[in-house]
């Protein structure tokens, strides 16, 4: 207990978790919100496909350069003028609804530039907690800073799913907006100089050429570093499948709920709120069990596990029963966002790490909105149904792969060197 009120005691985490926290709720409740949206505008799960996937293959296209500025400049400034941006813009389509010009290209044109910009959050999270941290509070940092991350998760969908259902998604999704703007005040507050720990910050202006240049030649390195090493080209490739296996869920779900078991947008709040308390539940447990196991073991295990919770619903009709599998879901799924990201950090040396998780972000992230993509088209012909459930079954296949993989089958890692180094 005395490790977990000593993180809690550190302000500069503090805020930063509060941060991410806020912005959970933001994302979860829009994302309810949203999907719904679509879906009862459109009646196509092609169309929500294409909402999400411009979603999240846009912060994909931008992270290769988003490293680099996060190594480079004020993070900071950067965290909290991206946030006060991506409020603005996420703006824009309840005020085109209401002034009766919104369609379909203008959601994926908003949320498409809107995940452009959320690389500075998902890139800069993963970058910039190790510096508020020593060494030996890392793995319980990020299981602390997950569980804190999971309160949105917890609130948001309820919020979004009730909030949708009573006044509307455009006002829902205003309610996301004020969350972009609290967490850019949280960052503001953290002084810039706990951003750049150990780091030589660069705030000169340059010239366009040699911006370019310098961003070509971070990405350069960030690519060079992980395909130096196999473990991280294993470790980028399993978040590729595995992205790309469970994507094909979030499109379907919406329209799972609305025609499969004929329930509202607050059972599907309802069902991602359960989702959260499980896994709030098993980042809890993971945190408290002798993890002396191997990569491979309890990577593969936990993709494993997920698996089935999708591929059960196909043969599922009662609301309850679904509650309670995505509850199981999430404590299941819970320990892969603590053991993967540690297992980057011990990795990557702080001076490459924006790049390195910049370019890995690119590579993994593709899964999901291939993923997304792919689910939305296959369901036009296959149906909602059997979309998951090959969802689920192809998850397990993954999850017993990973399992038997040699390379990941470690229990210590060593911080990788710079290519620099002698690399």
């Amino acid at each position: 207990m005395d490790k977990y009120m000593k993180l809690l005691g550190n302000v500069y985490f503090r805020r930063f978790f509060l941060a991410s926290a806020v912005l959970n709720v933001g994302r979860k409740l829009s994302w309810i919100a949203l999907g719904w949206f679509v879906y009862q505008v459109t009646g196509s799960t092609l169309a929500i496909g294409i909402v999400i996937s411009a979603a999240t293959i846009s912060p994909l296209v931008s992270s290769i350069f988003v490293g680099g500025i996060l190594d480079q400049y004020n993070r900071r400034r950067v965290m909290v003028l991206e946030n006060i941006v991506r409020g603005t813009l996420l703006a824009l389509i309840p005020i085109f609804y209401w002034f009766d010009i919104l369609s379909l290209w203008v959601i994926v044109l908003v949320v498409f530039i809107n995940g452009m910009l959320s690389s500075f959050t998902t890139i800069g999270t993963s970058a910039i907690l190790p510096e508020f941290l020593e060494k030996e509070e890392l793995e319980t940092g990020n299981a602390v800073f997950m569980m804190t991350g999971q309160f949105g998760s917890l609130v948001g969908p309820a919020l979004g799913g009730f909030s949708t259902a009573l006044v509307g998604a455009p006002i829902t999704l205003f309610m996301n907006v004020m969350c972009f703007m609290v967490a850019a005040l949280l960052y503001y507050r953290i002084p810039h100089a706990a951003y750049h720990k150990g780091l030589e910050q660069r705030n000169r202006p340059i010239d366009l050429k040699r911006k370019w240049s310098s961003f070509y030649r971070d990405t350069k390195e960030g690519f060079q570093f992980i395909f130096t090493y196999k473990s991280l080209v294993v470790i980028a490739l399993v978040t590729f499948f595995f992205n790309f296996t469970y994507a094909p869920l979030e499109p379907m779900l919406p329209v799972f709920v609305n025609d499969i078991i004929n329930e509202g947008a607050e059972a599907l709040g309802l069902m991602w709120t359960c989702f959260a308390i499980g896994s709030f539940i098993g980042s809890l447990g993971w945190i408290r069990l002798n993890k002396n196991i191997p990569y491979s073991y309890a990577l593969g295990l936990v993709i494993f596990l997920w698996g089935m919770v999708p591929t059960s619903f196909g043969f599922l009709s009662n609301i309850l029963v679904i509650y309670i599998m995505m509850f199981l879901g999430g404590v299941v799924y819970a320990p892969y966002n603590i053991i993967s990201p540690t297992l980057k950090q011990r990795l990557v040396p702080n001076t490459i790490r924006g790049r390195v998780f910049g370019v890995y972000g690119l590579i993994a992230g593709l899964g999901f909105p291939i993923g997304v993509y792919v689910g939305g088209y296959i369901a036009e012909y296959i149906g909602v149904v059997n979309t998951i459930i090959a969802s689920g079954i192809m998850t397990m296949l993954l999850g017993l792969v990973v399992g038997l993989h040699p390379l990941l089958r470690m229990n210590e890692v060593n911080t990788l060197h710079p290519i620099r180094e002698g690399h």
